[in-house]
């Protein structure tokens, strides 16, 4: 673990130029996924509200009858849920493929600061960071949001549903982060024979990993909290510390789980 420290730390100090180049699309990549849940929630909500205020506005007391809480138009909530869903989706849609472009670059500039790469092993880590990415986002639309959606009607007696989509949610993340830092030079089938064993073998050395990284992100989370309204200038240097963060735990995931199968 100190090992991969030093190797990350001295990787930055010998890379400054190409490390304010990550940091600079870890920027873009935050900002454009702010934009497109900025552009897709806003009208979203807008009209998840228009159908809840038709359904609060219906009198059904004065208006008795088998179909009296349908209202005046009854597809008006339908509309409303039928353009909000579209809205979702479109994020949904927006946000892969930013993840995909940006966030794919990111990681392969940082992996190429580790162990260089020619201008065709890039592109093919680009390539099995797609193929990567659209894997576990089909897996988590399957056993994640598929099961969901059909056990929503249990929730009125059980959470169990939303328990079980949540410790899904967490294994998934849990592998996608061992399969990106495990992608370098190797071809998708190898990355694959590599997941699981690692994942499973190496549980309580990876966790330690991952728990360092959420300590770091949660430590600068919590300054921003502190800063917001205390001090511009405080509060920018906090910003650009938090921005790092990423660059850093990621440079680190790559270092530290790679050493773990160097040393099977």
């Amino acid at each position: 673990m100190i090992d991969s420290l030093k190797k990350t730390l001295l990787v930055i100090k010998k890379n400054k130029s190409k490390v304010f180049l990550i940091f600079f699309l870890q920027v873009i990549f935050f900002i454009v996924l702010s934009m497109i849940f900025y552009q897709q929630i806003i009208p979203a909500m807008h009209h998840a509200k228009n159908a809840v205020d038709y359904y609060d506005n219906i009198d059904t007391v004065e208006n008795p009858g088998m179909f009296a809480y349908l209202g005046d138009d009854p597809l008006t909530i339908y509309e409303n849920y039928t353009l909000m869903m579209s809205y979702l989706k479109l994020m949904v849609l927006y946000s892969i493929l930013a993840f995909i472009i940006i966030n794919g670059l990111i990681w392969s500039f940082s992996d190429n600061l580790i162990s260089k790469k020619t201008t065709k092993q890039f592109f093919t880590y680009l390539l099995n960071f797609t193929i990567i990415t659209l894997s576990f986002t089909f897996l988590f639309y399957v056993l994640i949001f598929s099961t969901l959606k059909s056990s929503l009607i249990k929730l009125e007696y059980t959470f169990l549903p939303l328990v079980g989509a949540l410790f899904l949610s967490g294994l998934l993340m849990y592998f996608i982060v061992i399969s990106f830092s495990l992608i370098d030079k190797r071809k998708i089938k190898d990355i694959l024979k590599l997941i699981f064993p690692v994942g499973i073998f190496k549980f309580s050395k990876i966790i330690l990993i991952y728990l360092i990284n959420l300590l770091i992100i949660s430590f600068f989370s919590y300054l921003i909290y502190l800063t917001i309204e205390y001090n511009i200038v405080f509060l920018s240097i906090v910003l650009i510390l938090f921005v790092f963060s990423f660059v850093f735990i990621r440079l680190f995931l790559i270092v530290s789980i790679n050493s773990l199968v160097q040393k099977n």
